[in-house]
């Protein structure tokens, strides 16, 4: 088997474990993520969905033009974010979606994860955190100790397109001990404050447009800037610094969201993971 039929494999047996681990009857409202192993996922809710194994009033919320098509073509029903009603009006946090299963560029050992490689991340974070539980699932290439080991292509930033100059070189201006209270940068000489990421300094690019002459211009009508920092010692830290610039609209670092992530691994096994320090807490 090729590379690549190995790799596509992979994608298809995680998502369809963590479709059928998570997408029970009783889930009446799904989240849709975006990107290739998605598209495994949807393709299994229709098998399950052939098998009277949905619930019948199901409803999926979409995260990308991508999602939405997917939802359509597969003849499940949509619904957008803001007609849904809170799942416990009880809870002292809005919840409206039962489970989102999403893909993921990387994913460290607590499940943090670097997403936009497709430039959704904006509306896959909106969705995400009105769900009671994020699932992501991926291939073995996405599988790492630390964010930036394998990804080496920068964290996604979506930003508006007016100012994206002055937001870049903002960006290109902070340090690894830069705090979260203020983005000037604490003297390296302090040992009270850690590195949030490798690089003395982001590197910011402008992501390119393939077959288009120009920027990629996201589904809000915004540019996005990929910005590589190394390793990402701290992805909660980085992820706040860079959204405190102004003009900055969403960050692609996903820290402390997800629940669970499955991998497909080249063997053909697959591998479930929750937070390392969610492990812990019960040895």
């Amino acid at each position: 088997m090729s590379a690549s039929s190995l790799v596509e494999q992979a994608k298809c047996s995680a998502a369809i474990a963590a479709v059928d681990k998570n997408v029970l009857p009783s889930v009446r409202v799904l989240g849709i993520g975006s990107g290739s192993t998605v598209v495994y996922a949807v393709q299994r809710l229709v098998e399950l969905k052939d098998q009277n194994k949905l619930n019948p009033d199901l409803v999926c919320v979409a995260t990308s033009f991508q999602s939405k098509q997917l939802i359509s073509d597969a003849g499940l029903r949509g619904v957008d974010l803001d007609d849904l009603p809170a799942l416990d009006p009880e809870q002292r946090s809005f919840t409206s979606i039962d489970v989102t299963i999403d893909g993921a560029d990387e994913v460290d050992s607590e499940l943090n994860a670097i997403k936009g490689g497709g430039a959704a991340h904006l509306r896959e974070k909106l969705v995400a955190n009105a769900s009671k539980k994020l699932v992501l699932i991926a291939d073995y290439r996405k599988d790492s100790q630390t964010l930036g080991d394998k990804w080496d292509c920068g964290i996604p930033v979506e930003i508006l397109p007016l100012a994206w100059r002055t937001i870049k070189r903002q960006i290109e201006c902070l340090c690894p001990k830069s705090n979260i209270s203020s983005t000037v940068a604490i003297p390296a000489s302090s040992d009270s404050v850690s590195d949030a990421f490798d690089f003395q300094s982001p590197r910011a690019e402008l992501r390119q447009a393939v077959r288009k002459a120009g920027p990629v211009v996201t589904d809000n009508g915004n540019f996005i800037l990929d910005v590589a920092v190394g390793k990402i010692h701290d992805p909660r830290r980085v992820e706040h610094l860079i959204k405190m610039i102004p003009g900055v609209i969403e960050v692609g670092l996903f820290s402390g969201i997800a629940k669970e992530a499955w991998f497909g691994n080249q063997d053909g096994s697959i591998l479930c993971r929750t937070p390392r320090s969610e492990l812990k807490k019960h040895e």
